[in-house]
């Protein structure tokens, strides 16, 4: 009986043994391995999960590519990364700039000029354009002279005298050809049937001459005289 027992545990062992060197043993005993371990997102006790930023920093980063020219034909490759700019010299310009001519200096001639109107003891206008008459300083329009009750308007009475002189007749000036067809002034020494008119203007009193003009000795004989502003 004893002898029965020990032979059939035997078989039992050897049974076992050749099961367990079978795939199929390998199979449970893979099996029963993974039973044995901590499924994923479990704690074991006595032992703290690794935060997932340290996994992460413990991985080795990847290589870093070679820099590999795909510039195409005809192109300029671009500035490396961290290369310093360079300067170039600056371009010349695309064209000169043209510069702008003199304006050509008209000619100007003695000529006959119908209607003049006196503005004022120095100044006539005659079309669009107005003549300065050189040599005369003229009284402002609304200028007075005398004092207190002998006072009296005599920039208006100067401009009145001239425009009395004139009679609308016509002057000779030295002025441009085309002159009172626009709107310019223009200084001159103008005449009346060959009489002076800035002359005539300082002589009787009804302007003042400019300083180092023609007419500093026609305004010293009407201060004389006591000639109109001069009275």
């Amino acid at each position: 009986m004893i002898r029965a027992l020990l032979i059939a545990t035997a078989l039992i062992v050897l049974v076992m043994f050749l099961v367990r060197l079978s795939p199929l043993g390998e199979h449970e005993a893979s099996e029963l391995s993974a039973q044995r371990q901590p499924r994923a997102g479990s704690v074991t006790v006595g032992h703290e999960p690794e935060p997932a930023d340290r996994v992460a920093n413990s991985r080795p980063s990847p290589a870093p590519l070679p820099d590999r020219d795909v510039t195409p034909g005809g192109f300029t490759r671009g500035r490396p990364t961290g290369a310093a700019f360079a300067r170039l010299p600056p371009r010349p310009p695309l064209s000169t700039p043209a510069v702008e001519a003199d304006e050509t200096p008209r000619d100007t001639r003695q000529v006959l000029l119908p209607r003049p109107v006196a503005i004022d003891a120095a100044h006539l206008k005659i079309g669009d354009g107005t003549i300065v008459l050189t040599g005369v300083a003229p009284l402002p329009l609304d200028g007075t002279c005398g004092t207190d009750a002998g006072e009296w308007p005599c920039g208006m009475r100067a401009r009145t005298a001239l425009r009395g002189y004139l009679r609308s007749r016509s002057v000779r000036c030295e002025v441009p050809g085309d002159f009172g067809q626009a709107r310019e002034t223009v200084e001159s020494a103008c005449t009346i049937r060959g009489d002076d008119i800035g002359e005539w203007v300082v002589r009787n009193g009804w302007a003042q001459a400019l300083a180092g003009g023609p007419y500093e000795d026609a305004e010293a004989e009407a201060r004389r005289k006591r000639r109109g502003i001069w009275r």
